[in-house]
């Protein structure tokens, strides 16, 4: 066992299994040749049949034989085409169940028949299985996921642990599982597995995350808190310091929660692209839902009750209240109550239909003033949601009569430090005295508000930042401090209106313009979307992301489309970068949205339209590459507003935010964290800023708590700070050459010291956090210096990629700008990024060991073939490949340091492996297709000696038996479909077996093992068959 792969068992799953067993899990290790060790009769079973049959006569006590099989054959039988649509049909039947015909015990027509028991957890049969080894349907390759959770046989939960000691275990888990659920376009897992999955979990200890089955790996997150349990709560094996993985384990794991977590906190929902996902909660949202619900059931009075959750900005304040209507609904204290949301975001409407429906409520919309009130006047326990944005200023300030008098009335205030919330908020008091309020918010609430009581949690924006959830922030200022009254000054630097905007409104910038008259000048319009746009172009567009501009009028937002109209066109003309880059600046769209009026002037009608509105907002969420079921593209590529969008507005795709209106405070918030959504490649957000904010960002913050203000300013970032940070970081990787008394410009010596494992992943590690802080600082002239070493970096490590064919070292997955920037340059050194290392017995191949420079580099490349070679092709003949690597090892081992005796060594080894059997005496037997079963039998009967040198007895006997072992393999797999037949495949074991034990039942070893024997006959003939 290699060391990773020790690493791994002893410090991941082991301890990962030990916690499971602690919580009240059953564990079954798994023999990779005996599918009864995990009680299943063959490996292409996914669920556990006899684990379901109990869990169903358990929960449902009624039920017949008959009945039981057809609900077995139910669960296994979804009628949905496709992973996505089969994984919600049947979290539809755990959560809902499926009717049986009768109950015969008490003539019950259709009753209700329950997969999971989530009144009554102990009812339920959790079960962990590690090494859980599984066909790949269509073919005779396997998977083995580390550990697979199952409860009443179905598996819910996968699981995959790596060794904290390779490069990048998260990254490598993740794909892992996504290979598992034939996630990387092609066929090489098992989709059913996953037809059951609630969730997923990649883990190398240290750090523990988990995500759904359409996460990718920026959508891993940690579990950080085991609520409703303490940290103290968690056994550490000795006392040590509580890791992720435990943390995980006890909060998601402990079969309390996890059914909690199914039960109440699993949703589909559509993505800003309009795509279904998958979606379980964030530790803060089930910790947030859970203590709503617990003060509901336990405290007195409404105040206790209620209180304010403060979650910050694209944390998901939005799902946590849908959290909290669901759990309240499978709460029989509390799913009578009538729950009202207050809130201006439109897309909460869909999301609060599609939950209402799925727990039995009718949701009732409210446009108006006179509907909100005779919604709320209704005793019925019903969704009222009353869309705040529709209410007129003039109805808020009028008084309501008293509606309802019911202590069973939940409102959520979404957003509710907005003013027109505080004259709602004061009239529900009066129309609902007895109802509970809860307010969220994704800012702090101002120092001097007592509206809505005690904190109920809180969840920041640097915890969002260091969970992942959210990415941060950096500032740049376009802004001087000192006095300019040139225009040529001007261009270079704007003017800052920050500090004027609340003094005399007469004072005048550049003696020319009041405050607001200078935003909506022309031509400092005209000069800010051209720095904008050289922004846009150079900093974010490489990478694919889109843009906001805030404007401080309508008409400011108008002159900003009609001058980066202009500004594309000319860019068009002077472009000279690539033909895809050209291609789509030519498509590139600057949309405007703005509210309308009645009397608006015909200029305003043309952007006002709210249908248009939904087209553009699309079109901006989409890649630029992409085009919707609708046929709509996402050319849309800047958008321009006044107020509509800086707030409610979720887009991934948005990455920077040009800042040209005075917003403080929450509207301040609200707006920079448009951009502070997590994507792909999405190092940060940016926010440029173009009225001065930056200089005053703390005064911009001073109605909150200076304790709120300064966990705010933590995450937003001047660039210096990242120039800083990219020097830093260059160092590292300099130090890391220089600790081997290597130049970084010798690329040959720099790929020499990474055939060690350990050192190769430390120089992956740092080289991906290199390319990171270099995408954040370019195109700055600062970064312009490192770009020579970038270039070489890369060349080392696509050198060392195909040396050592160790795909982690590619940089394909590096963002966009720094691919344009190497890509080239690595072409024109003859190595292509997007090309694999070359076969290892092509012409080719030995062409480039031939030219390599020095005898390591060759020995080194040979090494690594002929290893990768052993490890695709192992299962098809174990014998040979196993003697092969013996030979391989005693050779490095016998030539070490001596490369230029090593590499000749290497290329016999080289060519003994593209021989084969060929030379070796067959027995006539096919050297490919028939002679690796004697071998493999020779082993697992005779050991390791050579089949010369037994008696002539024994090897009659072995050749004779191999023979009879061959015509069987060969007549009962002549059968169509064969391999999908578990009783065909059951019944050619059975022959194997009785065949072996009538001949060697003198060999009593071979007794004890005989069923893996049988099984390793039918795997070697599943491997040569898909090679053939």
């Amino acid at each position: 066992m290699d060391q990773n792969r020790l690493n791994e068992l002893e410090q991941v799953e082991e301890p990962f299994l030990r916690q499971l067993e602690g919580l009240g899990w059953r564990i079954l290790r798994g023999d990779k040749y005996d599918p009864a060790s995990t009680l299943r009769e063959s490996f292409s079973d996914v669920i556990i049949e006899s684990e379901l049959l109990k869990a169903l006569r358990q929960i449902n006590p009624w039920m017949e034989e008959e009945q039981l099989a057809a609900m077995v054959h139910r669960i296994q039988t979804p009628q949905a085409n496709g992973l996505l649509k089969a994984n919600e049909e049947i979290l539809d039947l755990l959560l809902e169940g499926w009717p049986a015909d009768i109950n015969h015990q008490t003539r019950e027509k259709s009753p209700n028949v329950r997969f999971l028991d989530f009144s009554y957890s102990a009812n339920n049969r959790f079960l962990a299985v590690s090494q859980f080894k599984l066909t790949v349907p269509g073919t005779e390759k396997h998977i083995i996921p580390d550990i697979v959770l199952f409860v009443n046989g179905l598996p819910l939960v996968v699981i995959e642990c790596k060794s904290p000691a390779i490069a990048d275990p998260m990254g490598e888990a993740v794909e892992q599982l996504k290979r598992y659920a034939n996630r990387r376009e092609m066929v090489e897992g098992n989709e059913k597995l996953f037809w059951y999955n609630q969730f997923q979990v990649a883990t190398y200890r240290q750090k523990c995350c988990y995500s759904t089955i359409t996460g990718e790996l920026e959508h891993f997150i940690e579990w950080k808190d085991p609520y409703p349990y303490q940290l103290a709560d968690i056994d550490t094996e000795g006392g040590e310091t509580v890791n992720s993985q435990q943390v995980l384990v006890h909060g998601m794991l402990s079969p309390t929660n996890l059914m909690d977590i199914i039960h109440s906190f699993t949703v589909f929902a559509n993505d800003d692209k309009g795509r279904i996902i998958k979606l379980v909660p964030r530790y803060q949202q089930y910790r947030t839902a859970r203590k709503i619900i617990t003060r509901l059931k336990e405290k007195s009075t409404p105040a206790e009750k209620g209180g304010i959750v403060w979650h910050t900005q694209g944390s998901g304040k939005s799902l946590t209240m849908m959290f909290v209507v669901r759990a309240m609904f499978h709460d029989p204290g509390l799913n009578q109550y009538k729950i009202v949301f207050i809130t201006d975001r439109t897309d909460l409407e869909k999301q609060l239909g599609d939950t209402a429906q799925s727990v039995g409520y009718s949701l009732k919309k409210a446009s108006s003033i006179a509907t909100l009130k005779e919604y709320l006047h209704s005793p019925t326990p019903d969704l009222v949601m009353g869309m705040i944005h529709k209410f007129r200023e003039n109805e808020l300030k009028q008084k309501f009569p008293q509606l309802n008098v019911s202590d069973k009335i939940l409102v959520m205030i979404d957003e509710a430090h907005r003013t027109q919330y505080k004259l709602l908020g004061a009239n529900l008091q009066v129309s609902l005295p007895n109802a509970v309020r809860v307010a969220f918010t994704g800012t702090p609430i101002e120092k001097t508000e007592l509206t809505f009581g005690q904190y109920i949690d809180q969840y920041s924006v640097r915890q969002a930042v260091e969970d992942g959830v959210t990415v941060e922030i950096v500032y740049e200022g376009r802004t001087h401090k000192g006095s300019v009254t040139d225009k040529e000054e001007m261009n270079r630097r704007f003017e800052d209106v920050f500090s004027a905007v609340d003094k005399d409104e007469r004072q005048l910038i550049l003696d020319r313009y009041t405050w607001r008259a200078y935003l909506e000048a022309e031509e400092v319009i005209r000069d800010k979307a051209a720095d904008m746009l050289d922004h846009y172009l150079e900093q974010v567009f490489p990478n694919r992301f889109k843009a906001q501009v805030v404007a401080v009028s309508r008409l400011a937002a108008i002159r900003y489309k009609r001058a980066l109209d202009e500004l594309i066109k000319d860019k068009v003309q002077q472009f000279s970068g690539s033909t895809e880059d050209l291609e789509l600046l030519k498509r590139l769209r600057v949309e405007i949205v703005i509210s309308g009026t009645n009397n608006d002037d015909a200029v305003y009608k043309l952007f006002t339209d709210e249908n248009q509105h939904e087209q553009v907002i699309a079109s901006f969420k989409l890649p630029f590459d992409q085009t919707n079921d609708a046929g709509l593209s996402g050319d849309v590529g800047i958008l321009v507003v006044q107020s509509m969008l800086i707030t409610g507005f979720d887009a991934p795709i948005e990455q920077v935010m040009y800042l040209d209106n005075v917003i403080k405070e929450h509207n301040l918030l609200q707006a920079i964290a448009r951009v502070n959504r997590v994507s792909r490649n999405k190092s940060c957000g940016y926010i440029v800023d173009y009225v001065g904010i930056a200089h005053h960002l703390r005064e911009a913050l001073s109605v909150f708590d200076e304790k709120d203000a300064n966990e705010i300013l933590s995450v937003v970032i001047d660039q210096s700070a990242d120039k800083d940070n990219l020097k830093y970081i260059h160092s590292q990787m300099k130090d890391f050459f220089k600790q081997f008394d290597v130049n970084l410009s010798d690329i040959d010596a720099c790929v020499d010291i990474l055939a060690d494992g350990e050192v190769r992943d430390e120089f992956i590690s740092l080289l991906r956090t290199f390319n990171k802080a270099i995408d954040r600082v370019l195109p700055d002239p600062e970064a312009l210096r490192f770009v020579h070493d970038l270039k070489m970096l890369s060349w080392i490590s696509e050198s060392a990629r195909n040396r050592y064919r160790d795909e982690k070292l590619s940089i394909r997955d590096a963002s966009r700008k720094i691919r344009e920037i190497v890509d080239e340059f690595l072409i024109s050194n003859g190595i292509d990024p997007k090309i694999p290392p070359l076969p290892i017995f092509s012409d080719a191949f030995k062409a480039k060991i031939r030219l390599n420079k020095t005898s390591r580099a060759t020995a080194e490349e040979i090494t690594t073939a002929i290893r990768e070679h052993i490890s695709e092709n192992y299962e098809t003949d174990p014998e040979f490949y196993d003697r092969l690597g013996e030979k391989l090892e005693k050779v490095l081992a016998d030539y070490r340091d001596n490369w230029d005796k090593l590499a000749k060594e290497l290329e016999e080894v080289l060519q003994t492996l593209e021989k084969g059997r060929a030379e070796e005496n067959n027995y006539g037997l096919n050297p490919k297709t028939e002679l690796p079963f004697l071998a493999l039998l020779k082993r697992e009967i005779y050991g390791t000696c050579e089949f010369q040198e037994l008696s002539v007895e024994d090897q009659n006997r072995l050749l004779s038996t191999t023979n009879d072992i061959l015509e069987i393999v060969h007549r009962e797999t002549q059968q169509v479909d064969f391999w999908e037949n578990y009783p065909s495949q059951k019944r050619l074991k059975s022959f194997i077996l009785t065949h072996l034990l009538m001949t060697f039942k003198d060999k009593p070893d071979f007794v004890r093992n005989r069923n893996q024997v049988a099984q390793k006959i039918i795997e070697l003939a599943m491997h040569i068959r898909s090679k053939v």
